[in-house]
């Protein structure tokens, strides 16, 4: 697709820390950031590999250091932990050695963590 996404993906790929900031959607993304993800499958390519005893498409710009998701509004327990998951497996998916997860109450907390 030609538009504004396919610079987006050469930009975030360089990004040795990527911090998404994301209300709570019943325990996932929001709607306009699931679908920045989606559109981001351009940080790898078509290849496989074997990573992390797992197949995952080979890494069009290496490793990274961090994926920090921050995340806020109302939560419960289970959609905490289901967070704290899906951050994991996309830290692995987009090749970032970590990710971390911070919970807000109101997105006015933002910058008492950035």
């Amino acid at each position: 697709m030609k538009d504004k996404m396919q610079h987006v993906c050469r930009t975030v790929g360089r990004a040795d820390v990527l911090t998404i900031v994301t209300d709570n959607f019943y325990g996932s993304y929001s709607p306009n950031v699931k679908t920045v993800l989606d559109r981001s499958i351009g940080l790898s390519t078509p290849l496989s590999i074997w990573r992390g005893k797992q197949m995952h498409h080979t890494l069009r710009y290496g490793k990274h250091r961090l994926l920090r998701v921050i995340v806020y509004g109302d939560i419960t327990e289970q959609e905490r932990e289901t967070f704290t998951y899906m951050a994991e497996r996309n830290a692995v998916n987009y090749g970032y050695e970590k990710s971390e997860v911070i919970f807000l109450k109101d997105v006015d907390d933002l910058g008492s963590v950035l």
